[in-house]
């Protein structure tokens, strides 16, 4: 649901408990990525919402509704520019280029997670979490291997908060404006998924009911617990925003022993890096197909440059590999 300014310390307090994985943002050992990071080379562009009810437990209380499959679209929107799943709903997004697996984190999801006044340690979040799985002929899908350390002796209630420590892998382990990374290399190997053309991204909401018979679990089959119910229009999961840190319109994937070089960030508007296996000469052509630059680094300053199209050549003992770079 959209997240509540009040909240009980009461329900705060479990939370404190136990705490295993990456921090909340602002914290060190944080993998929170900010809306802004030129990290992100794409967004989601098109969405598919399936609701669930707004409280699974009673079926006449009727769907969560709350924004538009639209808003999921493009860059985060912030707190109140999302898409509610309701209890157990899904999203499934494609994007312009697929997503491809290559050194850490390989996409992003953003969702409102908020932080409630009485947490004075800076910890604590409203997260209301998701499942993510991924496609690459969006007929199969695959899950993100997540867990969760949060107590399940006392249900979260609505209001709730929960310490982003106690998980992994989970869609909504930040703060609104920060996108909580995936890497391809998490999920389990499988001949029905290629991990090099990720077509599709779902979220399923993970119910946070600590009733058996309603309950979701994690990948080591324990329930998850997260606030709820949260029996309005805008209950469950609030997707933001997907983004893309690896794709095929950015990234060169190697492929029968082919050398594998990324270049980023793309559009650049200052220093591009350039990450090749032992690198041997980089050059730079305009749109007009004139060089401008001849180099050996790994880094090109390209404050000076036009802004416009180029081409980037890496030479490297894999082979050879154009890219086209935008300098804004």
């Amino acid at each position: 649901m959209i997240k509540r300014i009040s909240f009980l310390m009461l329900a705060l307090m479990p939370t404190m408990l136990w705490a295993q994985f990456a921090p909340a943002e602002g914290i060190v050992g944080t993998t929170a990525m900010h809306a802004d990071s030129s990290a992100f080379v794409a967004w989601a562009t098109s969405c598919t919402i399936e609701r669930g009810p707004m409280r699974i437990d009673r079926p006449a209380s009727g769907f969560a509704s709350y924004g538009e499959e639209s808003l999921a679209l493009g860059v985060p929107g912030g707190t109140m520019d999302v898409v509610s799943l309701g209890d157990g709903g899904t999203a499934t997004l494609t994007f312009a280029s697929p997503i491809c697996n290559l050194p850490g984190p390989d996409f992003a999801v953003f969702e409102n997670g908020l932080h409630p006044d009485q947490d004075t340690t800076m910890t604590l979040y409203f997260l209301e979490l998701a499942f993510v799985e991924v496609s690459s002929d969006g007929v199969n899908f695959f899950r993100f291997p997540a867990v969760s350390y949060v107590q399940t002796e006392t249900q979260i209630g609505n209001g709730g908060a929960i310490n982003p420590a106690q998980l992994h892998n989970f869609a909504s382990k930040y703060g609104a404006m920060y996108g909580t990374p995936f890497d391809l290399d998490e999920v389990e190997d499988n001949a029905l998924l290629d991990k090099n053309k990720v077509t599709h991204v779902r979220l399923v909401d993970v119910v946070g009911s600590i009733d058996p018979e309603y309950a979701t679990r994690d990948s080591r089959g324990y329930i998850v617990n997260d606030p709820w119910p949260t029996n309005f229009y805008s209950s469950g999961f609030d997707l933001d925003a997907v983004g893309v840190i690896h794709d095929l319109d950015h990234f060169d994937v190697p492929e029968n022993g082919e050398a594998r070089v990324s270049l980023y960030p793309n559009p650049v508007k200052d220093r591009l890096t350039i990450n090749a296996e032992n690198l041997q000469s980089v050059e730079v052509y305009n749109a007009m197909g004139q060089k401008v630059m001849t180099t050996a680094s790994e880094s090109i300053d390209m404050t000076s440059f036009s802004k416009g199209v180029y081409l980037v050549r890496v030479v490297c003992e894999g082979g050879t590999i154009t890219k086209q770079v935008l300098k804004q």
